[in-house]
């Protein structure tokens, strides 16, 4: 018996699965209560896109777009592609999907979708990380998917915004200039390629901003580099820069949008996904706290494990050691898969680009191996789940699952 498969009987074995009736109540109207916690869920249907409200996830309903129980949000959010390009930050979604309107929109009474504030950027924005540990709910702190190549000196120039919220105006602004190494491969018909650098990850811990970025080939749009190419700089000064790098995972895994492809654990240390190119292998490495460089006896190699079927999802940590890594729960420190939630919610897997937690405990939507939608609240302390709302079996795909208030 292999490892994985030994893993999995564990798994199945040791799972407690809460079970709902076969079929949700689906006649009651699920009125929404203004006074009550609110959440979302951002589904598209083949004509659309939703915003599916509750006041309870893990009522036993069903949720649907239909009779005018969601709210459509087509015009604004139609497609995958924007999914990547919106982030809910303090109950409220944050957008951009025209190239340079960023805009603030808001669920009201649980029943309207309306936008609150926007901001046009002079050139080229699309969303793209959010500095979620150092944001508050006044001030958003993010940056834009591309930088500018400033090819004189040789850096891309990454920005950094801190966004009021209550008025979407930009307090102010960071510069960070990550140096480019000197790299010009050719390509077979002898062309020269001129690779670009795309940031994967930022992360502020303490003093120091940790910038992760790959290369990719000006030509083929591909990565390019099996290498994890680091940025350092003290911050937020944005002095005292360094390039750090390891060889041993592939490149930063990731791209400019807002997926999220690190965490800071307990202990502060700060772990990174890696990626071989052309392949699905996964790695962690990790930046121990008060250091400023990867850590030489520690790699987590994921290759046997098929982390991130969605580029977009973001890593949530957990606790108590933990971290979600869709669809595996992790002991990143020791090395250890605890948990296939794909195993204890009985099979299916999770596309969605957010998830989040509450009370200490994670909520994430999945399609059954019945192609069947629910909302699963996962318990890291006991490693157990519990089946709540099921969607509308006519949507396509869940990007969101959001609280609101």
């Amino acid at each position: 018996m292999t490892i994985k498969h030994l893993l999995a009987t564990c798994l199945a074995a040791t799972a407690f699965f809460t079970a709902c009736k076969d079929s949700p109540n689906t006649s009651d109207p699920d009125p929404i209560d203004p006074q009550s916690s609110l959440y979302s869920v951002w589904a598209a249907t083949e004509s659309g896109s939703y915003l599916l409200t509750t006041n309870s996830l893990m009522k036993d309903t069903l949720l649907s777009p239909k009779n005018n129980k969601g709210i459509d949000i087509t015009s604004h959010l139609p497609a995958a592609f924007y999914a990547i390009y919106a982030y809910n930050h303090d109950g409220k979604f944050y957008l951009s999907n025209d190239g340079k309107r960023f805009s603030q929109f808001e669920v009201i009474n649980g029943s309207q979708w309306k936008e609150t504030s926007a901001f046009s950027f002079a050139n080229n924005f699309f969303l793209g990380k959010v500095l979620d540990n150092i944001s508050t709910p006044q001030e958003l702190v993010l940056t834009k998917t591309a930088g500018t190549t400033n090819k004189e000196k040789n850096v891309l120039e990454q920005p950094i915004y801190y966004m009021n919220t209550a008025k979407l105006a930009i307090n102010k602004t960071l510069n960070v200039e990550i140096p480019m190494i000197k790299f010009t491969p050719k390509q077979p018909n002898g062309q020269n390629d001129d690779p670009y650098i795309v940031p994967t990850s930022m992360t502020v811990r303490g003093d120091k901003l940790f910038v992760g970025h790959k290369y990719r080939s000006h030509i083929t749009k591909q990565d390019i580099i099996d290498t994890a190419y680091v940025y350092v700089c003290d911050f937020p000064s944005l002095t005292n820069g360094k390039i750090i790098k390891d060889h041993r995972g592939g490149f930063t895994a990731g791209h400019w949008e807002i997926n999220k492809t690190t965490f800071l654990d307990d202990n502060n240390d700060l772990y990174i996904m890696s990626r071989r190119t052309n392949s699905s292998s996964y790695g962690l490495l990790r930046i121990k706290a008060g250091q400023t460089s990867f850590d030489p006896d520690y790699f987590f190699d994921l290759k046997d494990y098929n982390v991130f079927s969605n580029s977009s999802s973001l890593i949530q940590k957990l606790g108590a050691g933990k971290a979600y890594i869709s669809p595996y729960v992790i002991d990143p420190a020791n090395k250890k898969i605890i948990a296939d939630l794909r195993i204890l919610v009985g099979g299916g897997e999770s596309r969605t680009t957010m998830n989040f937690m509450e009370n200490g405990k994670l909520y994430d939507v999945f399609k059954t191996d019945e192609s069947r939608w629910y909302v699963f609240e996962y318990n890291p302390e006991t490693n157990t789940v519990k089946r709540g709302a099921e969607i509308d079996p006519g949507v396509t795909t869940v990007y969101h699952v959001n609280k609101l208030k």
